[in-house]
């Protein structure tokens, strides 16, 4: 299984700790069962712009942090692909559909209601729910 992680869900792990980063943790662990976590570029490219925005003192530490943990890092896709409410989501959407990912893991509303059945989008509740974290 191959879970893409939006930006709102790495800041909210990585920035607020708590029950989202206990989360990735649990899930990072079963990287050897065949569930890979994925971080696109963009993905990546978007979450390092943010925290340098929004928390510069702590930048340095939680990127170090960020980049130690066992997702898999992978490129974006070349074209973008689909079409949602929100234009800064196609490209996170292009990546789930160009890396075959079965979960877009996100909290973001629009990703969550955009009737989207592949892949499967999951907020992070919905996802421990299903995990009975």
């Amino acid at each position: 299984m191959k879970i893409l992680v939006d930006t709102n869900v790495l800041i909210s792990a990585m920035v607020f700790d708590g029950r989202i980063y206990d989360l990735l943790a649990h899930i990072l662990k079963f990287r050897k069962r065949d569930i890979y976590v994925l971080v696109s570029e963009y993905v990546e490219h978007e979450f390092m712009s943010i925290l340098n925005k929004k928390w510069p003192s702590r930048f340095c530490g939680l990127y170090h942090q960020f980049r130690t943990m066992d997702f898999v890092f992978c490129e974006s896709a070349p074209n973008l692909t689909g079409m949602l409410r929100d234009p800064k989501d196609i490209p996170v959407l292009s990546d789930a559909l160009y890396h075959d990912v079965d979960i877009i893991l996100t909290g973001d509303k629009d990703f969550l209601e955009s009737g989207i059945t592949r892949p499967l989008i999951f907020s992070p509740a919905r996802l421990a729910d299903l995990l009975r974290l």
